[in-house]
């Protein structure tokens, strides 16, 4: 995030964003594990345990594949409270504006 609190890249939906190649050669599917983290620790404080059910069902399952899980990202934040959205944007901003100099 940037100072003033927007995201630094042109922020999309997390299913078109798993289907691009990144320029940089980043493995895009490398970076969901910490975001499904995030997610779920930021749904459950919120009273969300239903979406955390779908999500856990979605990455446990045996021949998941990463464009369900981001689909499945992008069906909550358009079911949630608008600072709930926010609050998940910010992670998607977080995985689409990482750079490996970052660690």
């Amino acid at each position: 995030m940037s100072e003033d609190g927007k995201c630094p890249v042109k922020l999309k939906p997390m299913a078109t964003w798993i289907q691009e190649e990144d320029p940089k050669g980043i493995c895009r599917e490398c970076l969901l594990p910490p975001v499904l983290q995030w997610y779920r620790d930021e749904l459950n404080e919120k009273g969300h345990s239903n979406f955390v059910k779908e999500l856990d069902e979605i990455a446990h399952a045996a021949e998941v594949l990463p464009l369900q899980l981001c689909e499945e990202f992008d069906k909550i934040k358009s079911r949630v409270e608008e600072s709930l959205r926010e609050r998940l944007e910010e992670f998607d901003c977080a995985a689409q504006a990482y750079e490996p100099e970052d660690d």
